[in-house]
C-alpha cells in the first residue's frame, strides 16, 4: 500500500483525538509519523539484513508489538498532548498496528509478521489492494495508478481528515481537561 492511504489514517486519527488547535500540529506530526514508521524496514536490507530476515519489509516493524511499543514511545517522548500519556500510548498504537493490518489487504509479497515475536508467519488477509512499489518506483505509471486507487479508496477518510473543523471546534467533541 502506498503510504498515501497510512497517512490518510494518521491524519484521521489525529483529528479525532486532538483536543484543540495548539496541539492539533503535534499530534497530526506524531500520529502521521507512527502511521508510517513500518516501513523504514525498507532500509533494512542496506543496514545488512540477510535474505529472510524479520527484520525486510513487512516484517518486525509492522507487527503489533512494535506497534505497542511505538505508541508507548510516542507517550514517553511528547506526553499525551491534551490528554493523559496513557491516552496517546494507546491511540498511538492502534494508528501504528493500522499500518501492518492495512497492509495484511495488499496483493504482493508474501504477506505481514504481524504476530511477531510469537510467530514468525507472513499473514495475508484478503488482497483488496495492489501493493505501492517501493522507492522511485511509485512515479511510474503503475505507482501513479495505485496512488490515485489509494486516494478513491481513502477519500471519506481523507476528506473527515481536513474538512474545516467550526469555530469553537467540532461538534459534539468533548472537551478534555488537562489531569
Amino acid at each position: 500500500m502506498p503510504s498515501v492511504g497510512h497517512v490518510v489514517v494518521g491524519l484521521a486519527a489525529a483529528r479525532g483525538y486532538a483536543v484543540d488547535g495548539a496541539s492539533r500540529r503535534a499530534v497530526t506530526a506524531t500520529f502521521v509519523a507512527l502511521s508510517a514508521f513500518p516501513d523504514l524496514d525498507v532500509a533494512a536490507r542496506c543496514l545488512g539484513a540477510a535474505a529472510g530476515s524479520e527484520w525486510l519489509h513487512r516484517g518486525a516493524l509492522h507487527s503489533l508489538a512494535a506497534a505497542a511499543a511505538a505508541g508507548i514511545a510516542a507517550a514517553l517522548a511528547v506526553g499525551g498532548l491534551g490528554r493523559p500519556r496513557w491516552a496517546m500510548a494507546a491511540a498511538g498504537a492502534l494508528v501504528a498496528a493500522s499500518h501492518g493490518l492495512l497492509d495484511t489487504l495488499t496483493g504482493g509479497g508474501a504477506g505481514v509478521m504481524l504476530l511477531w515475536p510469537a510467530s514468525a508467519a507472513r499473514l495475508i488477509a484478503w488482497r483488496l489492494m495492489p501493493a505501492a512499489p517501493i522507492g522511485v518506483r511509485i512515479f511510474s505509471p503503475r505507482g501513479a495508478g495505485v496512488v490515485l486507487g489509494e486516494l478513491l479508496r481513502f477519500a471519506p477518510l481523507l476528506v473527515y481528515a481536513l474538512w474545516p473543523a467550526r469555530r469553537g471546534g467540532d461538534p459534539g467533541r468533548t472537551r478534555v481537561l488537562p489531569s
